[in-house]
């Protein structure tokens, strides 16, 4: 049985968790985690969370993020403070849509030893909560069939959760949730679909069969009025008295709610107005007037929605409200219509003063659906931050208190913290601002923040590679002492109102700076990509909300296998930022693989049961793994050696042709295969290298050499 948070050291971490990695390294299932395994447990502690939990699991229908919510709850085991290398929370996640578990991916929060305090409140700022995000590239249907999906997600402390769903971590905890997609455009066969009657199917006509799956451009649907919401959502009460009101499965107040506050306000024809609309819903059978009455005495009202979580995504800087929709109607129609939008407004006391500050309102579309999961729906509202004047050094941790309102079909008070919405709630939770230089408030100065997918401050300027402590925006670690390539990112806070200029140069072979002046394009929050053109090669910064939430500011394309210098400067304003960075755009350096020419060399024939060797060279100034594996079918485990390896092999003379043209280097490592109890096939060997390179400023972008090698295995 797993220990309980209650049963282990409350003062001291204990050797479990301080000695974690090492336990692990010797035994595999030192913590009884493994199901089925050689190894015998030592210590049985599964799904502990006393120093870390995971406590919401959300995505973003519109970004197709999928965001994952955990609070670091002590002050003590992680590794050290903000000034060390900390520790790192890991969580994998997992998608089912109804045919068992797909793996996701990974995403990583870097954690630290953060002491116990106080805000300007006396509140305690533990638990802190972050936030981990991961991109989804879902599968989708159109409007009518709503895709609803669990996601599982594995939150881990120091070791990545395994590809097995069912695994549970040592020192975390697995959630569950279901999300909902954002559906396709419509297609020619769905029209065909929905027009068919029984089980007479509409077919696509032979002409039009090369569009039947190109999207159908449709406008916007209008919103439900108030009669069209009345009979949707009528009760179906066959015995009710017709001479009476009619009753609905959805209070009039509710579906009514935006018509009800859109009165509210003064307007010149206020009278006339609010008679027709009286009118109206009286022909609807409903009562205004009570309706009215009920809304504006009812406040916080989490029926059919509410706020669970609300953290900080320490990698990206956003902040992350996740709620759930919690009943099957009453969202203002199916997905096949506009619904309705369910508002969030943030609010930060970003240095502690006991003042809150609005920051945005963003808003996620709700709809109806008929067959809602028992957890709900977890949807997530995002908000990029930009904290660059809240910033401090890391032996001074920063901790900020942060506010999430949620406001059904209404905004929230955009100058009242403390106003409750009729429909949702608020939730508080304190966030730690990642440390770095700070700058005075008003201070306008050139920062780069990240290069290549990778923060300035975590790639060596002598260098110009990764340096130890460097993460991707999903917190996962590059190769260490990677290079750059292809297209290169540059990212930096903006100064609106200000225009900046980013130039390039060659340190290896030296010369003058160069202007990168191609036009610019930028994908907002919200609404369709725009493109920016330079003047006299500066180009305006623009927000962060809604225009630029990466704060991207140039793409740069590179070509060379050099040294360069990276620098950023403001029209008008003194000073420079100046980064190093290594190119590597050159593939792999040395990739070939021989069958033994005393075998037959390649592309021989052998029978089942033969051993074939040869040898392979697997070389690259920035190598990073090679792997050899067999195709179409694997090679019984064991009988292929090796299979990878992180070390490359001895150099090969370079008067050595490349292949086909045998035998392998002198040098080469070499590889062997017992062909014992193998299916008779045509095979392919296959030898795959890659490098270090971060190519376009994405996480598992590399160069990659794969050369093949055929051989025929016939039956004994």
């Amino acid at each position: 049985m797993a220990k309980k948070p209650e049963d282990l050291a409350t003062s001291t971490v204990e050797n479990e968790r301080a000695q974690f990695t090492s336990l692990l390294a010797q035994n595999p299932n030192y913590f009884g985690t493994l199901a089925e395994s050689q190894f015998e447990a030592v210590a049985q502690i599964a799904g502990n969370t006393k120093y870390e939990e995971l406590t919401c699991v959300g995505f973003n229908p519109d970004l197709n993020r999928l965001e994952a919510t955990l609070q670091i709850k002590q002050s003590f085991g992680y590794r050290g403070n903000l000034c060390t290398a900390g520790s790192t929370e890991y969580v994998r996640f997992f998608i089912n849509y109804g045919g068992g578990w797909e793996d996701v991916g990974v995403a990583a929060v870097n954690v630290h030893d953060i002491p116990d305090q106080q805000d300007c409140s006396k509140l305690p700022t533990k638990p802190l909560v972050y936030v981990v995000t991961h991109t989804l590239d879902p599968k989708r249907d159109f409007c009518r069939h709503p895709v609803l999906p669990t996601v599982r997600a594995i939150l881990s402390w120091e070791s990545v959760p395994g590809t097995n769903p069912n695994q549970p971590p040592v020192w975390g905890n697995v959630l569950d949730r279901h999300i909902q997609i954002k559906p396709r455009p419509w297609f020619l066969i769905d029209v065909l679909d929905s027009i068919s009657v029984g089980e007479i199917k509409l077919k696509v006509p032979p002409e039009l069969e090369p569009v039947q799956l190109q999207p159908i451009p449709l406008p916007d649907p209008p919103p439900l009025n108030v009669i069209e919401l009345a009979n949707l959502y009528a009760a179906k009460d066959t015995k009710k008295d017709v001479s009476k009101a009619p009753s609905t499965t959805v209070e009039p107040h509710r579906f009514g709610t935006e018509e009800i506050k859109a009165a509210l306000v003064p307007s010149i024809s206020a009278q006339e107005i609010l008679s027709a609309k009286v009118t109206e819903w009286k022909l609807a059978g409903l009562d205004w007037s009570v309706a009215v009455s009920q809304l504006l005495g009812m406040f916080g009202n989490t029926t059919y929605e509410e706020l669970d979580c609300l953290g900080l995504d320490y990698n990206q800087e956003w902040l992350v409200a996740t709620f759930r929709i919690k009943k099957p109607s009453g969202f203002s129609g199916s997905l096949c219509t506009k619904g309705s939008k369910e508002y969030i407004a943030f609010w930060a006391d970003w240095d502690d003063q006991c003042k809150w500050t609005y920051l945005a309102t963003v808003s996620v579309d709700a709809h109806d659906f008929a067959n809602i999961p028992a957890d709900g729906i977890n949807y997530s509202a995002v908000l990029p931050v930009d904290l660059k004047y809240h910033r401090q050094n890391c032996d001074k941790p920063k901790i900020a208190r942060v506010r999430a309102v949620l406001s059904w079909a209404t905004k929230p008070s955009e100058t009242n913290p403390d106003d409750f919405p009729h429909w949702g709630n608020r939730i508080d939770a304190h966030v730690q601002i990642r440390p770095g230089e700070p700058i005075k408030p008003g201070e306008v100065t050139p920062i780069l923040w990240k290069a290549g997918g990778i923060r300035v401050v975590d790639i060596n300027n002598a260098t110009g590679l990764t340096a130890a402590a460097a993460a991707f925006e999903n917190g996962i670690a590059p190769d260490p002492s990677s290079p750059f390539g292809s297209i290169v990112v540059i990212n930096g806070p903006p100064f609106p109102g200000f225009s900046y200029r980013i130039q390039v140069r060659n340190v290896t072979l030296g010369g003058g700076w160069n202007t990168l002046a191609d036009p610019l394009t930028i994908k907002p929050i919200i609404g369709p990509d725009y493109v920016k053109v330079p003047i006299a090669g500066y180009f305006t910064y623009e927000s962060i909300v809604p225009r630029n939430p990466e704060m991207v500011l140039a793409r740069w394309y590179t070509a060379t296998d050099d040294t360069w210098e990276i620098k950023l400067d403001i029209l008008g304003q003194p000073g420079v930022a100046i980064q190093i960075i290594q190119l590597k755009n050159s593939g792999i350096a040395d990739a070939r693989i021989n069958i033994d020419p005393a075998f037959g060399g390649n592309c021989g024939t052998f029978h089942v049961g033969d051993l074939i060797t040869g040898a392979f060279v697997a070389r690259d100034p920035y190598f990073a793994a090679y792997s050899l594996g067999l195709l179409p079918f694997a090679a019984p485990p064991g009988q292929l050696t090796p299979t990878s390896g992180f070390v490359q092999t001895a150099t090969a003379p370079p008067s050595v042709p490349p292949l086909p043209a045998p035998p392998p280097p002198p040098g080469g490592r070499n590889w062997q295969l017992d062909t014992t109890g193998m299916t008779p096939c045509g095979y392919v060997l296959q030898l795959s290298v890659r490098d270090k390179a971060i190519l376009n400023s994405e996480s598992n972008s590399h160069h990659w050499a794969t050369p093949p090698l055929g051989f025929c295995l016939l039956a004994k």
